[in-house]
């Protein structure tokens, strides 16, 4: 095989991966991505829809971190636009919630492990940042 012609099968290669990329099954890059947020709607990623009251919601997901360490679980999200009135938190079933109403809707449900004690849930809220910390139970030592 000659020089030009691993060239060309090399330039056919790139050329099939880059348009599944672009066009085919995979179609990574459709639409615009930011790292953490995602612009699909839940029913477009198979998600559940999440509650919604007379009204369509349209809502973005915060940008999130969850860290978990063996005493506690640490949220940030980035709520933009969204002043403390306009904030609603709360954890139960498993779940904590964040909901926002500002220059736009925020809505997250982010699962939290069996052992989070939902009663410990503390927040504080500076420019568009939620900061969570909730503690878990420590199990029970053996006797």
């Amino acid at each position: 095989m000659s020089a030009e012609d691993e060239f060309e099968e090399m330039r056919r290669a790139l050329h099939r991966m880059l348009k599944d990329a672009f066009e085919g099954k995979l179609g990574v890059f459709r639409e615009p991505f930011i790292f953490g947020f995602t612009t699909r709607s839940r029913e477009a990623r198979a998600e559940s829809p999440r509650p919604v009251v007379d009204q369509a919601m349209d809502a973005k997901d915060p940008l999130a971190d969850v860290i978990l360490t063996e005493s506690a679980i640490f949220v940030t999200a980035e709520m933009p636009g969204v002043t403390e009135g306009q904030l609603r938190i709360h954890a139960s079933g498993g779940r904590l919630v964040l909901e926002g109403d500002g220059d736009r809707r925020f809505y997250s449900s982010i699962e939290l492990p069996a052992d989070a004690d939902h009663d410990t849930l503390k927040y504080t809220f500076r420019h568009g940042v939620l900061d969570i910390v909730i503690a878990r139970r420590r199990p029970a030592s053996p006797l």
